[in-house]
């Protein structure tokens, strides 16, 4: 059944026969099925039309190349009264018609201007995009890249796009190809109106900003995407996604509550460094820890991550880090649940196969059980701690450092009842806090701390500056080393960090909220999908010198300012300056988890000179997909400092 052509096949079939766009549905369901399956571009014997559907061969053919690019493939009749797919290079002289002129004369795939123009002239009711260069209003042409029903533009051997496996290879090959605007269908990232699930990728952050300003008080954020978290949560009755509008997962007033009650006491740039000293002290006991770790160093960072956040959550440090030090096993339960969960939902949501039987027909696959029985888990951990923690606040035996974190601060809002939100509803957007810090601040810790370890010049030249800062304080971290003015080197490593490592390299995704917005001189559909690429330009050597080179001092206040005027100013936008996304729904978490990562960093370095034998360049380390990008990281070598 989930073989590439069968399946396209059988879904074509079963989605025109119970949703059929036409009242003549024999001749057109056929069809489009035919047409889906032939994507490959691959030929395809004995696949028989039933002839209870009464449709003629003939007919079946004529009506495939009709609705679809003639070009593609066509699909003619052989001795025995079946059907096979036949190439387009056989097909051509028979049906003369458009290859996908746009997206082919963008990647090269047509051999002369002649057979461009061919296919221009012809006109394809899928890729109207004339091919070309820039437009007279030096606006980049739209490019749309061949996408399908369901699938989008993943068929690789229909759209001719770049392996996905890779994203850090993937974005900027896009950009090489479809140029600076183009179309294409990613499920998950697109538009989930829409069949093909569209999203239109800009590569200019002032062009995004239009979509943001559409979107007025209401906007649209990437966890939307996440059907298999909602369906989760919905199956184990969270009051957050309970409402009618979606809550906290949808675009209505309830999410505007929920969002404004969990966002007060952690946004602020105040709020945020008023937890910075709980942060140092665990980051200083998960320090000692390091070279215990050094060969599972992503297990590390997660495990420094949860202990970072806890004493943010809890006003409490759980020790989990640390190998030496003893610590609950039910908190480590959780870091690993919390890991597994959280990431294997992204891989639920990226999947057609469990979107077919899960959302469709309430099947539940084994991939999709596995998050459901780590959710599962860490819910229940998670939500006692904050129950015990709840019921010692009853009884007031809570200490001062406890009485400044995040959940005892949210618990007062709460009862003073202005906030809006339920008891239950502030308990779950807590646990939610926790539960996502684990799996996103953990692999920007580990981009950085790897970097360091393979530029041991630049790594000096931080450790410098981060022990003349802290020398006034015996050699120990205080919130100031969280100011850039104190720090700028530190500062500017981590944004070097994340334009060659970013673990989201879409900037930022939204949905086109007015009915006549233009992005680029094109008038998009209200409700269309628009993503920044905020990646590709910072690997273009038009817009940074020697971008595979890792130096930060390009972020340095002089360097900026040398920009200033030219276009390579624009990596200087500030939608390239972090992962977590744009707008009223960035990362409510977001500056905590930049200083987390600041405070690391900063105290490994102080501690040890940071090694990775046998790793001579970041073209040697694996990295993979998960909640966000994060490396798989090698050994890595501690020696102490004096």
């Amino acid at each position: 059944f989930f073989s590439p052509h069968s399946h396209f096949l059988v879904c074509g079939v079963w989605q025109e026969l119970f949703y059929p766009p036409h009242s003549n549905m024999s001749v057109f369901t056929t069809s489009r099925a035919i047409r889906v399956a032939s994507a490959g571009v691959v030929q395809r014997s004995s696949t028989a039309i039933s002839s209870s559907r009464r449709v003629s061969l003939s007919s079946v053919a004529s009506s495939a190349l009709r609705f679809h690019c003639r070009a593609v493939s066509s699909v003619v009749q052989n001795g025995s009264g079946s059907i096979r797919f036949q190439s387009s290079a056989t097909a051509t002289a028979e049906a003369p018609g458009c290859p996908h002129a746009a997206a082919a004369s963008k990647s090269k795939q047509l051999s002369t201007q002649a057979d461009i123009d061919v296919a221009t002239a012809v006109g394809c009711p899928v890729h109207s995009t004339k091919p070309g260069g820039p437009s007279s209003n030096d606006h980049p042409e739209l490019v749309e890249v061949p996408s399908l029903p369901f699938v989008g533009s993943l068929v690789r051997s229909y759209s001719n796009i770049p392996p996905l496996d890779k994203p850090y290879t993937f974005w900027p090959e896009m950009r090489k190809k479809y140029g600076d605007f183009y179309s294409m269908g990613m499920p998950g990232l697109g538009n989930p109106d829409d069949s093909k699930n569209t999203v239109y990728i800009v590569q200019d952050p002032k062009e995004m900003m239009k979509v943001l300003r559409s979107e007025g008080s209401l906007p649209s954020g990437m966890a939307q995407s996440s059907w298999a978290i909602a369906k989760w949560e919905r199956d184990a009755g969270f009051e957050i996604v309970s409402h009618d509008d979606g809550g906290f997962l949808g675009q209505g007033e309830n999410w505007k509550r929920i969002r404004t009650f969990m966002q007060t006491d952690l946004l602020h740039p105040t709020a945020a460094r008023g937890y910075a000293d709980g942060i140092i002290e665990a980051a200083e006991l998960a320090s000692k820890g390091a070279p215990a770790s050094s060969k599972d160093m992503n297990a590390f960072f997660e495990r420094c991550a949860f202990d970072m956040f806890s004493t943010v959550m809890f006003g409490h440090n759980m020790e989990c880090a640390d190998p030496n030090t003893s610590t609950d096993l039910e908190d480590l339960e959780f870091v690993r649940a919390a890991k597994i969960g959280l990431g294997t939902s992204g891989a639920v949501s990226r999947s057609l196969r469990d979107a077919i039987f899960v959302k469709t027909f309430g099947i539940e696959t084994e991939q999709f059980r596995k998050m459901k029985e780590n959710l599962d888990l860490a819910w229940k951990i998670g939500s006692d701690k904050i129950e015990r923690f709840l019921e010692r606040r009853e009884k007031r035996e809570l200490s001062e450092r406890e009485k400044k974190s995040y959940l005892f601060r949210a618990m007062e809002r709460y009862e003073q009842g202005s906030s809006g939100v339920s008891l239950q509803e502030a308990k779950e957007m807590s646990w939610g806090g926790i539960f996502a810090a684990v799996d996103t601040t953990s692999g920007k810790m580990g981009w950085n701390v790897l970097h360091a370890a393979l530029n041991p010049g630049v790594q000096e030249r931080l450790y410098k500056e981060i022990s003349t800062a802290t020398s006034s304080n015996g050699g120990r971290l205080t919130p100031e080393i969280l100011d850039r003015s104190k720090t700028p080197f530190l500062h500017a490593f981590v944004r070097e960090s994340h334009r060659l490592t970013p673990v989201v390299p879409i900037a930022t995704r939204k949905r086109v909220a007015s009915d006549n917005l233009t992005i680029h001189g094109v008038t998009l559909p209200r409700g269309s999908a628009v993503a920044c690429d905020g990646f590709s330009l910072g690997q273009d050597p038009s817009y940074v010198d020697e971008p595979r080179s890792f130096r930060p001092e390009r972020w340095l206040d002089d360097a900026v300012a040398s920009r200033k005027g030219t276009p390579k100013e624009l990596i200087d936008h500030p939608f390239f300056k972090g992962p977590f996304s744009q707008g009223a729904r960035n990362c409510p978490g977001s500056r905590v988890a930049l200083n987390e990562v600041t405070v690391i960093l900063s105290q490994l370095l102080l501690d040890y000179r940071i090694s990775a034998p046998g790793v001579s360049s970041l073209d040697d380390v694996a990295y993979a997909q998960h909640t966000v990008l994060e490396p798989r990281m090698p050994s890595l070598h501690f020696e102490p400092r004096a």
